[in-house]
């Protein structure tokens, strides 16, 4: 665990939509990187995207909230109320974002900060050096992870309602999120064809 923070995890992401949870310290850490998973939004989104560290001292200050409104609302319940965004990159590459959280508002001390960089810095290496190695083993279904199915049940969407890509993965993440459940949850459901989602996101249960 990193000095000054409750919790972290280290997620591998080719683009916003695309990630994989690497590694997380804890359930709370997991399920703050779900989230902004499912909304689409966060600190970790707006850290990769930039390509810039995102240090956000109090989640429920005004700025940040109509920032990401999905994901603060979301994440209204006690267990973070800050959070620290590191993009992995070197140059024009960016493999993912190593994230924080503390439990109680306030910035990340100087000598705090110097130490998540420094293993910001050594995460990238480990990814850049692992890109060469074998990719990531199966679970016991034959996907690597739960995002897999989000991206399956993202195409399954665009051929069912004949959208694009981008906008079936949005239709997911509304209905996850009008529905308050998990995105992979959701995303399970219509690859097992329990679920077919029209073009309003509300979705209909198949019998």
């Amino acid at each position: 665990m990193l000095s000054g923070t409750d919790g972290a995890w280290l997620t591998v992401m080719s683009d916003p939509a695309r990630r994989v949870l690497a590694h997380a310290t804890g359930g709370r850490a997991a399920e703050l990187e779900e989230l902004q998973f499912t909304a689409g939004e966060g600190p970790c989104v707006d850290a990769f995207t930039s390509g810039t560290p995102l240090l956000v001292a109090d989640l429920g200050a005004a700025g940040w909230q109509a920032r990401w409104p999905g994901f603060t609302i979301a994440d209204g319940h006690p267990g973070a109320s800050a959070m620290f965004a590191f993009p992995l990159a070197q140059g024009a590459i960016r493999v993912g974002v190593l994230g924080l959280y503390r439990g109680i508002p306030g910035p990340l001390p100087p000598e705090h900060l110097a130490d998540t960089l420094v293993c910001a810095d050594a995460a990238l290496m480990l990814m850049l050096s692992a890109r060469s190695g074998p990719g990531p083993q199966p679970g016991p279904d034959g996907w690597p992870t739960h995002q897999a199915r989000v991206y399956q049940a993202t195409g399954m969407v665009s051929v069912q309602l004949g959208v694009g890509l981008e906008e079936a993965l949005a239709l997911l993440r509304a209905y996850a999120f009008a529905h308050d459940r998990p995105l992979a949850d959701v995303a399970a459901e219509v690859v097992a064809r329990r679920l077919r989602l029209d073009a309003s996101s509300t979705g209909e249960p198949l019998g």
